[in-house]
C-alpha cells in the first residue's frame, strides 16, 4: 500500500522537480526526458513494486484532462489554417515514409523473422497513428500475445532514444538543413499566450469544471452511441468540444491553461515509463528492437528527405514527426520545447488523424509485404 501512495506521489510531483531541474541543468535534459527516465528507472528497479493499474489509470487520466485545457488558449485564426496545409503535408509526407521504410525492412529482413508481414503491418501503425493503432494491427493480425508484448517494450525503447533526440537537440540538428519557421508568426503566438501564462486558482478551477463537463459529455455519447467506451471517438468529441469552447472569449482569457495541461503530459510521461520493464526485451525481443530500429531509421530520414524538397521548415517537421509516430499526446511537450505553440492545434488534430487512420496504413503494409514475401 505504502509503494502505491509513493508511486501515486512521484507522478503527480515528480514534473514539478523535473522542470527546476531542466532550468538549472543542460538544456537537452528537457521536463519530458527527466520524467520518462524517471518513470522507467523505477519500473526496472526491482526493489520497487510498480503497480500498474494505476500506472494505467494515471496515464489515461492524464490525457483526458491535458487535451482540452492544452486547446483552450487556442485562436482559431486564419493564419492557423493556412500553416495546417504545409502541416498536413509534413504529416502525409511522414506516414508515406513510414510505410515505405518498414516495406523495405521487411523485405531486407524477410528471411532472418517469419513473420515480418506481421512486425512490418504493427511498425506502420506506429509511424501513423502511434502505439494504440500498432495493438489494434496486432490484434487484427492475429499475432500472438508475446510479439504484441515485445513490440510494446520495444518501442518504449526505441521510441524512448528517438523521444530524447526530440526534445533535446532535434531543433538544432534539423536546423542545418530545413528553414526556419517563420518569425513573424511565431512572435505573434507568443504575444498571445503569454499573457495566459501565470497561474490562476480560479481561473483553474473554471477550466476543470468545463474539462470535466466535455469528459463527461464525450463518454456519455460513446455509451448512447456504441454501447462501450470507444477510445478514438472519445478523444475525438473531447477535441471538437474543447474547439467549440474557445469562441468563447472569456475561455480564451483562462489563465495558465496551457501550462496545466503542459504538466498533465509531464505526469503522463512518469506513468509512460512505469510500464516498460526491458527484461523481457533483453532476454526475447533484440531482434524486434533491430527490426523496429531499422524501420524508424528509414522513415525518419526519408521524412527529413522530403521536408528538404519540399521545403517544410523544422518546426512543422518536428511537431508533425511527432504527430504521426507519438499521436497527439506529445504534442504540447514539444512544442514548448520548440517555443512554437501556434503548431498546438494543427498537431493534436493531425495525431487524431493518424489514429484515424493508423489502422488502415498498418494492414495495408502486411498485404504488401506478404504479397512480396
Amino acid at each position: 500500500m505504502i509503494y502505491t501512495l509513493l508511486q501515486i506521489l512521484i507522478i503527480v510531483a515528480f514534473p514539478f522537480l523535473a522542470k527546476i531541474i531542466s532550468n538549472k541543468t543542460v538544456s537537452w535534459l528537457s521536463p519530458v526526458v527527466l520524467c520518462y527516465l524517471a518513470g522507467i528507472i523505477l519500473a526496472n528497479w526491482n526493489s520497487f513494486p510498480i503497480n500498474h493499474a494505476v500506472a494505467d489509470y494515471a496515464t489515461q487520466g492524464t490525457i483526458l484532462l491535458a487535451l482540452p485545457f492544452l486547446l483552450y488558449s487556442t485562436n482559431l485564426s486564419s493564419g492557423i489554417y493556412t500553416e495546417f496545409k504545409t502541416a498536413l503535408l509534413s504529416f502525409l509526407l511522414c506516414v508515406l515514409s513510414g510505410l515505405i521504410g518498414t516495406t523495405i525492412t521487411a523485405w531486407l529482413l524477410h528471411g532472418t523473422y517469419e513473420n515480418a508481414p506481421v512486425l512490418a503491418g504493427m511498425i506502420a501503425a506506429i509511424f501513423s497513428g502511434g502505439i494504440p493503432n500498432m495493438q489494434a494491427v496486432g490484434m487484427a493480425l492475429e499475432a500472438d500475445k508475446e510479439t504484441i508484448v515485445l513490440m510494446n517494450t520495444a518501442d518504449v525503447f526505441v521510441g524512448g532514444i528517438f523521444l530524447v533526440f526530440l526534445t533535446s537537440i532535434a531543433h538544432t540538428v534539423m536546423g542545418l538543413f530545413l528553414n526556419n519557421y517563420l518569425k513573424g508568426n511565431l512572435q505573434m503566438s507568443k504575444t498571445k499566450l503569454n499573457s495566459n501564462r501565470l497561474f490562476n486558482l480560479v481561473d483553474f478551477g473554471k477550466g476543470l469544471l468545463i474539462t470535466i463537463g466535455i469528459i463527461g459529455l464525450s463518454v456519455g455519447m460513446s455509451f448512447l452511441l456504441f454501447q462501450k467506451l470507444a477510445a478514438t471517438f472519445i478523444i475525438l468529441s473531447i477535441t471538437t468540444f474543447s474547439l467549440l469552447v474557445t469562441k468563447l472569449e472569456w475561455v480564451q482569457r483562462l489563465k495558465g491553461t496551457f501550462e496545466i495541461g503542459d504538466y498533465l503530459l509531464l505526469m503522463f510521461c512518469v506513468a509512460v515509463g512505469m510500464l516498460a520493464n526491458f527484461d523481457s526485451i533483453l532476454t526475447d525481443g533484440m531482434g524486434v528492437i533491430t527490426f523496429l530500429a531499422i524501420a524508424w531509421g528509414i522513415t525518419v530520414s526519408l521524412h527529413w528527405l522530403f521536408c528538404y524538397l519540399f521545403k517544410i521548415d523544422r518546426d512543422t517537421a518536428i511537431v508533425t514527426q511527432t504527430a504521426a509516430i507519438y499521436g497527439p499526446v506529445f504534442i504540447g511537450q514539444i512544442a514548448s520545447t520548440i517555443d512554437n505553440r501556434r503548431l498546438v492545434f494543427p498537431g493534436i488534430a493531425l495525431g487524431l488523424l493518424g489514429i484515424a487512420m493508423g489502422n488502415y496504413v498498418g494492414v495495408f503494409v502486411f498485404w504488401v509485404v506478404s504479397l512480396g514475401s
